[in-house]
């Protein structure tokens, strides 16, 4: 009798629940890093009254428990490449998070060319992945990857399945390639560690990412499309928000990088409101109500898309530039020029990473980089005189190439509103361009890669390529 008591009791502690155990976020384990010289927000659960948070660098912190949360705001040093460590106690438990770099860090988001890893998609290589992979451990202590899994939920989540990564020949080829360039670029201007949360999802809408709020104001009937069994997860409001986003908002960070926009060719009319509510709803969670935290996006490249006749994809890309006007300290990177033909993942994502590292680099550390260098190529205004067109651009202080040669990607129209190919050829010692075409005498119209593919390579002489255009765009929309 004695014995089936005591194994009665013994049974009993191991399914009564573990009172007074105390776990941080998924976001925070071995290997991180987090913002320098910031408050950062450090947050988990405990069964226990109170836990204390301990940071290897600074003084402990007491924090209360209420139902079942905790949260301590940890004041972070500047960077440097110290390994540090961080314990999260309560009265029964304790967890030490080790090999913690203080740094910089970026949230990286989108579709399937940001999701694309170093080592490509099937058929699809990167370009220089071998090399930098075999470079990896140069960046161990320099470069670190949280790469959440993907997750669609009708409400936010709170934890994933994820640990941060440190870069290695193997580890390399998972990460983000573009994130993974930029981090690179970053880290060698910089000299500090760069954090990476990486959580995209290839072929995602613009409103999976978005608050049903918003959306419902949009006239978008979330409930019908959420039960609509048709529509995949990923396309569905909200769904990636709740799985993607909400595990790892107001973890303390530099700013966002987002590249996507090829699942809404359909909706480019209201693509640039869209991406508005979404940078306003994300700066929220982030408590950034003054938009302190810059948003680098990169424009969609160029891709036949079934057709080289169409635009869908070109009205996409200008509502991307009409978007800077709407979002405050949001800094688009100019990708006209690394798109392929019959892929929709180009293989340039070094170029890209580069590119956002220049936004980055201007815009949040102080680097003093003219408007050529981070900037692509603007129109500004068109003449039509003689048969021909004289396009003037911004961003190109000293000048525009190829120079000697046919500038590619121009099209002109007459009366009749139908556009021929067009040849330019570059004013000397001036940003113009002056377009003709034997098939238009009399042109009013011009345009500039404004097809889903067409070859074009008009750049400044530091190799930022011009955004497509059109000067025939209806004043109201």
């Amino acid at each position: 009798m004695k014995r089936l008591s005591l194994l009665a009791a013994l049974l009993t502690l191991l399914v009564l629940p573990s009172w007074g155990k105390s776990d941080a976020a998924s976001i925070f384990t071995d290997g991180m890093v987090l913002q320098q010289r910031t408050r950062v927000r450090i947050w988990g659960t405990s069964d226990s009254q109170r836990v204390d948070v301990v940071p290897s660098w600074g003084e402990p912190l007491h924090v209360k428990v209420a139902g079942g949360r905790w949260e301590a705001f940890v004041e972070t040093p500047a960077a440097s490449y110290e390994k540090h460590s961080l314990t999260v106690r309560d009265a029964d438990s304790e967890t030490e998070l080790r090999d913690i770099l203080i740094g910089e860090v970026w949230i990286c988001s989108g579709q399937s060319n940001m999701y694309m890893p170093l080592r490509g998609y099937t058929g699809q290589p990167v370009q220089g992945a071998m090399a930098a992979a075999l470079e990896a451990p140069r960046y161990a202590d320099r470069i670190r990857m949280i790469t959440l899994p993907k997750r669609a939920a009708a409400t936010p989540q709170s934890g994933f399945d994820a640990r941060w990564t440190v870069p290695s020949p193997q580890t390399a080829l998972s990460m983000s390639a573009a994130a993974y360039f930029f981090a690179r670029t970053l880290t060698d201007a910089l000299d500090v560690p760069v954090g990476i949360v990486s959580t995209s999802w290839g072929g995602s809408a613009i409103e999976a990412w978005m608050s049903s709020d918003d959306l419902r104001e949009m006239g978008y009937d979330v409930e019908k499309i959420n039960s609509d069994p048709k529509k995949e997860e990923r396309k569905q409001c909200s769904k990636l928000y709740n799985g993607l986003i909400a595990p790892v908002a107001g973890f303390a960070a530099r700013g966002f990088v987002w590249y996507q926009g090829e699942s809404n060719l359909r909706t480019a009319g209201r693509y640039a409101e869209l991406m508005e509510r979404m940078v306003r709803f994300w700066r929220s969670e982030w408590g950034d109500d003054k938009a302190r935290m810059p948003f680098i996006y990169v424009q969609i490249a160029p891709y036949e898309n079934r057709s080289a006749d169409g635009i869908d994809a070109a009205l996409l890309m200008e509502a991307q530039i009409d978007a800077r006007e709407r979002i405050p300290n949001a800094h688009l990177v100019c990708n006209t020029d690394t798109g392929e033909k019959s892929c929709i993942h180009p293989s340039d994502k070094l170029t890209v990473g580069r590119r956002i590292a220049a936004q980055a680099l201007r815009r949040s550390y102080g680097v003093k980089l003219p408007d050529d260098a981070v900037e692509g190529v603007c129109f500004e205004s068109a003449e039509f005189d003689g048969g021909k067109a004289v396009v003037t651009f911004r961003n190109a202080r000293y000048g525009l190439t190829p120079q000697e040669e046919t500038v590619t990607g121009f099209e002109l129209a007459g009366e009749d509103g139908v556009f021929h190919p067009a040849e330019g050829c570059i004013v000397k010692g001036k940003p113009q361009v002056e377009v003709s075409s034997p098939e238009v005498a009399a042109p009013v119209a011009v345009r500039y890669a404004f097809r889903n593919y067409i070859p074009s390579n008009l750049h400044n002489t530091l190799g930022q390529p011009a955004f497509p255009f059109r000067s025939d765009r209806p004043a109201e929309r």
